[in-house]
C-alpha cells in the first residue's frame, strides 16, 4: 500500500471513530431537530420543540423507554456518520497535501485559502459517497415521528427509494447538499485552524507548544457555530427535500429559488433559520468532539 492511501486509509477510521463518539454524544438533539424541521409554520404550538421533548419521552419504543428513547435509531445514524466523516475528515486531510504542493507553483495561494477549499472539497466528496445514507436516515427519522410501529432497516430503505425513482430518488435534494456541505466544510476547516491559533495565543497561551485538548475543544466549538450559521438555511431546506418527496422538490426547485421561495412563505426566523437555537446545542458539542477527538487520534495513532 502507498504512502498516500495509507495515510487516508489511516485518516478514515479516525474520522468514522470520532464521528461516531460525536454523533452519540449529540443524538437526543439531532432528533428533536429533525423533527422540528420538517414540521410547517402551520404546526402551531403543540410542535415546538420542548413539546417535541415531552412526546418523544412518552412515546418511547424500539425497545426505549423515557430518557433513553433519545437515542432511538442512533445505531443507523452511526452507520451513516462513521463513512460520512470518516470521508469528509481524510478528504480534508488530503486536498490539503495537494493543495500545498500547488501552492508552491507559479500560482500563490495563501494557506487560508488552501483550507477553505480543501474543505469546500472535503464536503462535496463526503455528501457524494454517502447521501444515499443520510436520505435514508432522514427517511426513517420521519417514519418514528408519525409513529411507524415497523421500522425498516437502511439497506430496506434505500431498495424502497431505488424502487421509486433510481439514482434521481437517491439523490433527492443532493444539490443543495453538496452546496450547503462545501461553504459549511469549508468555512469549517479553516476557521478551526484559525481559532486554534488565537487559542493558543490568547487563551491560556501556549503559542510555543501544540494545542491542547483545550485549545482545540474551544476551536472546534467556535468552528461549529461560526460555519453553521452560515449555511444553516440549506439543512433545513435538504431536510424538506429528503423528507417531502416529488411535491418538495417541484416546490423547491433548486437552492437559490428553493431558499427564496422558503423565505417568502415562511420567512426568516420560523422559515430559513426554523430550529437553529436548537441547532446550535447539537452544533458546539458535535464539533467539539469530532474535531478534537480526529486530531488526537491522528497525532498518536497516524503516520507522520
Amino acid at each position: 500500500m502507498s504512502s498516500e492511501w495509507r495515510k487516508a486509509s489511516e485518516h478514515f477510521v479516525c474520522g468514522g471513530i470520532a464521528g461516531m463518539v460525536a454523533r452519540t454524544v449529540i443524538a437526543p438533539v439531532e432528533r428533536i431537530k429533525i423533527i422540528y424541521q420538517i414540521n410547517s409554520k402551520n404546526s402551531g404550538r403543540d410542535h415546538g420543540w420542548l413539546r417535541i421533548i415531552t412526546k418523544v419521552m412518552d412515546e418511547s419504543g424500539g425497545g426505549l423507554q423515557k430518557v433513553t428513547a433519545f437515542w432511538k435509531g442512533n445505531s443507523v445514524a452511526v452507520l451513516r456518520v462513521f463513512p460520512y466523516l470518516g470521508v469528509q475528515l481524510a478528504s480534508n486531510e488530503f486536498f490539503r497535501r495537494q493543495l500545498k504542493t500547488l501552492a508552491k507553483g507559479p500560482v500563490a495561494v495563501t494557506p487560508e485559502v488552501q483550507k477553505f477549499f480543501a474543505g469546500g472539497g472535503a464536503g462535496l466528496t463526503a455528501v457524494l459517497c454517502t447521501y444515499p445514507l443520510d436520505l435514508a436516515r432522514a427517511r426513517m427519522a420521519l417514519l418514528m415521528e408519525q409513529g411507524a410501529q415497523e421500522m425498516p432497516s437502511m439497506a430496506g430503505t434505500v431498495r424502497e427509494v431505488w424502487r421509486q425513482g433510481g439514482v434521481r430518488a437517491l439523490y433527492s435534494g443532493a444539490g443543495v447538499s453538496m452546496t450547503g456541505a462545501a461553504i459549511y466544510c469549508g468555512l469549517k476547516f479553516a476557521s478551526y485552524d484559525a481559532s486554534k491559533e488565537l487559542c493558543q495565543k490568547y487563551l491560556l497561551p501556549d503559542p510555543e507548544g501544540p494545542p491542547s485538548p483545550f485549545h482545540r475543544a474551544m476551536s472546534g466549538g467556535l468552528a461549529g457555530v461560526l460555519a453553521q450559521t452560515f449555511v444553516y438555511p440549506f439543512d433545513v431546506l435538504r431536510r424538506r427535500l429528503q423528507t417531502g418527496g416529488p411535491a418538495m422538490l417541484e416546490k423547491y426547485p433548486g437552492s437559490i429559488r428553493g431558499l427564496w421561495r422558503l423565505y417568502q412563505e415562511e420567512g426568516v426566523v420560523r422559515g430559513l433559520y426554523r430550529g437553529c437555537a436548537l441547532n446550535y446545542v447539537k452544533t458546539v458539542p458535535n464539533t467539539t468532539v469530532y474535531l478534537a477527538l480526529f486530531d488526537y487520534l491522528k497525532d498518536s495513532f497516524c503516520s507522520a
